[in-house]
């Protein structure tokens, strides 16, 4: 595992509230951190807005996306693709 934080972020459809908390986390002075969002089947625009980040290289953003199956299946994917030390949930409301 390499040093840092996982900040795991769980959605559903909240493409309208994503950008607040990406705005926060490229505020941030430590980039010892990944963002990892696992869309739970959204049917907004998040999979294209998450791109338009991950494209601006300002942080790093794993983005994975599942059926809708539910938050408990969303944080098992997410506790399985972490690569760091630590894994904090930060939700899509969250800044």
């Amino acid at each position: 595992m390499k040093n840092g934080i996982t900040i795991f972020t769980p959605t559903y459809n909240r493409s309208y509230r994503l950008s607040t908390l990406y705005e926060s986390l490229c505020k941030q002075s430590c980039r010892e951190f990944e963002w990892v969002v696992v869309d739970d089947g959204s049917t907004d625009d998040t999979k294209v807005m998450i791109k338009k980040w991950q494209d601006e290289h300002k942080i790093i953003i794993r983005y994975f996306w599942q059926e809708n199956a539910g938050k408990a299946q969303a944080y098992n994917l997410g506790v399985e693709v972490a690569e760091r030390q630590l894994f904090l949930c930060v939700d899509s409301d969250d800044f």
